[in-house]
């Protein structure tokens, strides 16, 4: 594969690299103490006289409970002056876990939310369940770590009327794109698409070529190039979901083309979770969607198959109606302090939050201790196996840490020079994509009403891609939920949600 070369001296940026990483991982000066700063200071601070500040936690996890007793924790409490109590719990079962606590008013000192838009999560709120953190966080003087490692866009946009109700859990913005297979497409001599148009013709021409071959599955994040982004109106002023606006339909229509040109799977509504990963890597799909970093990982699973296959990025792609796909907010989930806290308390937990969002914190929190749970190598973090048992994506949700932007990025299996070459070829969607509006506007009624319709809503897109029902019966189902009474007052909250968030 032809790659993409920065033509500045690699041996350089390599080296600087590993120099910046070796230099977030060192460790803070001795001489600070914890509790003896609010917050201040930008380390790992000890505490000398204090007793370990102790407070509970709710956590969703995605693998096994983590022991709180191994070395990372033991470690990172140990110099935090911490002692936690900390609820693991799967991550399926922890909303409705999140929901049982909510009704019965036994929460812990703090919530590590995945989904704060929950409608149970956002009555708690309405409630006064949790905390306005506002009124504390200040001017984030006291906070300096919260203010400067949490991207800007995560505290626009975690606002819930017009204040903080939980602290953000910071993400970096870029993250998810396309991948695409070159080697096919050089085949068919088409080139890199970067429009509908080009992609529909180029899957076209790789499936004559290859008519064992599907062209892709379902994507919906290929919504916003036809317009879905775009506000649209009801008469009473009323914001239509993306889903029901006329964007995300002309979507569909362009689906029902691919699939009725035989570029689709015909059983594409039916393959979930890992599939179409699965379906990728094993060399059965052109086009996909998936984290950027997964670009190596994908390149090397086809080579397996066909020692020539070369698998390229697509940043984004142009549509009719703009670019697909979006920029992340910069935070998912968030850490709510129930009311129940004492103020003096809700103090200290924001203090504790300050000093895990530190440079040694941080890189702590995302890859342990050099030593111990990892070693540096060409600007590379290589996971010993103490460091693949103890420290998980998930190991960092107790807290808000500051991230890398090329997190998503950045493969932990590939060389630093494609990682390198990756993030130049990304880095134009900060100036190409938004983010998805309807990952940030909220409305209680669409949350307590939507769900009563969405398993009826993707069957109806189903059969319209699949041509079972006619575009006019589709859209004559769509107007059907754009005049639902319930859906309606939703459009009127999303409409006003909307003017708070993007003006």
């Amino acid at each position: 594969m032809e790659k993409r070369v920065i033509k500045k001296s690699a041996a350089f940026l390599t080296l600087a690299l590993s120099l910046a990483a070796l230099s977030a991982l060192s460790a803070c000066s001795s001489s600070e103490t914890a509790g003896t700063k609010s917050g201040g200071g930008d380390g790992a601070e000890a505490g000398a006289a204090d007793k370990p500040f102790r407070y509970s936690t709710m956590v969703s996890t995605f693998a096994e409970v983590p022991d709180m007793k191994n070395q990372f924790w033991t470690r990172f409490q140990k110099e935090n002056n911490l002692e936690m109590d900390v609820q693991w719990i799967p991550d399926p079962e922890f909303q409705t876990k999140l929901n049982l606590a909510l009704a019965s008013g036994e929460l812990p000192d703090v919530v590590s939310a995945q989904n704060p838009d929950d409608i149970n999560t956002l009555n708690a709120v309405e409630k006064g369940v949790f905390w306005d953190l506002d009124p504390f966080l200040g001017d984030f003087s006291q906070y300096p770590n919260l203010k400067k490692n949490i991207p800007e866009s995560a505290w626009k946009y975690s606002k819930y009327k017009g204040t903080h109700f939980f602290i953000p859990r910071a993400r970096s913005q870029i993250n998810t794109g396309y991948l695409i297979r070159k080697d096919l497409l050089d085949e068919a001599g088409v080139p890199l698409p970067q429009t509908t148009d080009e992609l529909y013709n180029a899957l076209k021409a790789v499936k004559a070529k290859n008519p064992q071959m599907i062209g892709t599955l379902f994507m919906e994040n290929m919504q916003s190039a036809f317009g879905s982004f775009k506000p649209q109106y009801n008469a009473e002023g009323g914001m239509y979901r993306n889903v029901l606006t006329d964007g995300y339909t002309s979507m569909v229509e362009w689906y029902r083309m691919l699939y009725k040109e035989g570029l689709m799977s015909p059983e594409f509504s039916a393959i979930k979770g890992a599939e179409p990963d699965n379906f990728f890597a094993a060399g059965k799909t052109v086009f996909h969607t998936k984290n950027f970093w997964h670009q190596y990982r994908m390149e090397q699973e086809n080579k397996k198959i066909k020692p020539s296959a070369e698998v390229d990025i697509v940043p984004y792609i142009t549509g009719p109606g703009g670019n697909a796909s979006y920029l992340e907010p910069g935070y998912t989930g968030g850490l709510f302090i129930p009311k129940k806290v004492p103020e003096d308390k809700v103090k200290k937990i924001l203090e504790v939050f300050n000093r895990a969002a530190s440079e040694e914190n941080s890189k702590a929190l995302f890859y342990g201790y050099e030593g111990t749970h990892h070693k540096v190598e060409n600007g590379k973090y290589i996971m010993t196996d103490v460091g693949l048992k103890e420290i998980q994506s998930f190991t960092n949700d107790p807290f808000s840490i500051k991230r890398n932007e090329w997190d998503k990025v950045d493969s932990p299996l590939a060389p630093v020079e494609v990682d390198l070459a990756n993030r130049e070829t990304v880095k134009v969607v900060y100036d190409k994509l938004t983010v998805d509006p309807f990952k940030i506007v909220r409305s209680a009624t669409w949350a307590a009403e939507w769900p009563k319709y969405a398993d009826e809503f993707e069957t109806k897109r189903t059969e319209a891609i699949m041509g079972k029902i006619t575009m006019d019966e589709y859209k004559k189902f769509i107007d059907g939920l754009r005049n639902n009474a319930a859906l309606k007052k939703a459009f009127m909250e999303t409409a006003q949600s909307y003017k708070e968030y993007f003006g």
